[in-house]
């Protein structure tokens, strides 16, 4: 009976013991945690760019472009940018300027630079053509600047250029005159008749006075005519603060431009207009403020562009144009103008390129390519009737190439080769034709091989 007792006994203190290891073993590990999912970043979704709402050239487009960021407006002017190289994937100055907006500027431009006071008529295109030999860089020489609007300069203001400053405007502002300082008599001199000559002593204290002054404050001079015993007091001179470099050049008094507006009539009248801007365009460089200089400038401009235009000297038309719209950015009608003068320049090279093209036998490439030109020109008669020549080759080949698949039953082939006929030239004679042959052909195939053995 003991012996029962025992077991059981034993059996209850081997069960608690079990217990206790068991919840030891719950509380040290403790719950088991849920693995919990990673979050993913999302992917960054390029945003889609806008359709067009308006029809424009690709040279229309990138000159509102130009003025939308002559505001400071970038979102309009990227979407005019992006709708031009839709177009034109190759137009240089869409491309230009888009880098400019998406560049760094220290990295664009550099990080050495120097001040510029802007002068009145200046604009930031003008300071970009001078300094950077660009005009069209005032993009980012503004965002070098961090101007919100770079249309809004004003004279006076300061802003910084890239570069090192140009040698010929490294001008410092000229030190006012030198005073004699006055010469305070303490005592007054006792007159005699046999007085000595003291000419000398205060020519010695002059020449003293004019010499430059030492790095430090000197003391007072005391010069003691022997004669009289009259002491002379020379206040020390103050030294001149030298102004910070900039990239101004200071003019002593406005000229007068009365004679170079008579002048450049007097060639105008004489028919030598462009001898009548160059004097112009020098007199506006000197004394920028004449502001009938510039009016007068800007006509004869106007007049010289409209000269070059009919005489299909484009190149120099554009040129023109350029300077003018420099000189004045709000002209409307000088912006059209070079517009033109643009389209018609870029649909003379995409000419001659399609012509290349067509003669070396890429009839596909040429064929875009004089689409292309008409996009710039819509009137150009060479255009016209260089596509439609091309597309008769391509016609003409492509329709060989469907009739021998036709023929050997290829017909998907051969419908896809009478679709691009048909693209090219929806009045084709034989292609809807045939094609309408080949799909009939088509199902009667597909129903008899659909039809039970």
């Amino acid at each position: 009976m003991n012996e029962v007792t025992s077991f059981r006994d034993f059996c209850k203190f081997l069960f608690i013991v079990i217990s206790v290891l068991a919840l030891s073993a719950c509380q040290l590990t403790g719950p088991k945690k849920e693995a919990q999912p990673v979050a993913m970043e999302p992917e960054p979704i390029e945003e889609a760019i806008p359709p067009p709402t308006d029809s424009l050239t690709p040279n229309q487009r990138v000159r509102k472009a130009l003025q939308h960021l002559q505001q400071g407006d970038y979102e309009n002017a990227r979407n005019q940018l992006n709708w031009a190289l839709m177009d034109d994937p190759d137009h240089s100055r869409a491309n230009h300027l888009l880098e400019q907006m998406d560049a760094d500027p220290i990295e664009y431009l550099g990080l050495k630079n120097f001040f510029y006071d802007v002068q009145p008529g200046d604009s930031l295109s003008l300071i970009a053509k001078n300094f950077l030999n660009d005009a069209y860089k005032f993009v980012i020489l503004a965002r070098y600047n961090k101007l919100d609007n770079p249309s809004k300069l004003a004279p006076g203001q300061r802003i910084r250029v890239p570069g090192d400053m140009p040698e010929k405007v490294k001008i410092k502002a000229k030190p006012k005159a030198k005073q004699k300082p006055e010469v305070a008599l303490t005592e007054e001199p006792v007159q005699s008749e046999t007085e000595p000559d003291t000419s000398s002593d205060l020519n010695t204290v002059s020449s003293q006075v004019d010499e430059p002054p030492p790095s430090t404050t000197p003391e007072p001079v005391t010069v003691v005519d022997p004669a009289s015993e009259t002491a002379l007091v020379v206040e020390p001179k103050a030294d001149l603060e030298q102004p910070e470099e900039t990239a101004t050049t200071l003019v002593d008094s406005t000229p007068n431009s009365d004679d170079a507006l008579t002048s450049a009539r007097q060639l105008r009248a004489d028919k030598d207009l462009p001898a009548a801007i160059y004097l112009l365009e020098s007199e506006n460089s000197r004394n920028p403020e004449a502001t009938e200089v510039r009016t007068q400038l800007a006509s004869y401009y106007t007049e010289h562009a409209n000269q070059l235009i009919r005489q299909d000297d484009l190149e120099s038309a554009r040129l023109t144009l350029e300077k003018l719209i420099i000189l004045d950015a709000s002209d409307n009608s000088a912006i059209n103008q070079l517009i033109y003068v643009e389209d018609k320049l870029e649909a003379r090279k995409l000419l001659q390129k399609g012509e290349n093209e067509e003669r070396d036998g890429q009839y596909q490439t040429a064929y875009r390519t004089y689409g292309q030109v008409l996009t710039y020109d819509p009137d150009n008669q060479s255009a016209q009737e260089s596509q439609i020549r091309v597309r008769n080759q391509l016609t003409g080949s492509y329709h060989r190439q469907a009739m021998q698949l036709f023929r050997r039953q290829e017909l998907d082939e051969a419908i896809g080769f009478w679709n691009k006929i048909l693209e090219l030239d929806p009045n084709h004679s034989l292609a809807p034709g045939y094609k309408a042959r080949a799909l009939e052909m088509k199902q009667q195939i597909q129903r008899i091989d659909s039809k039970p053995n």
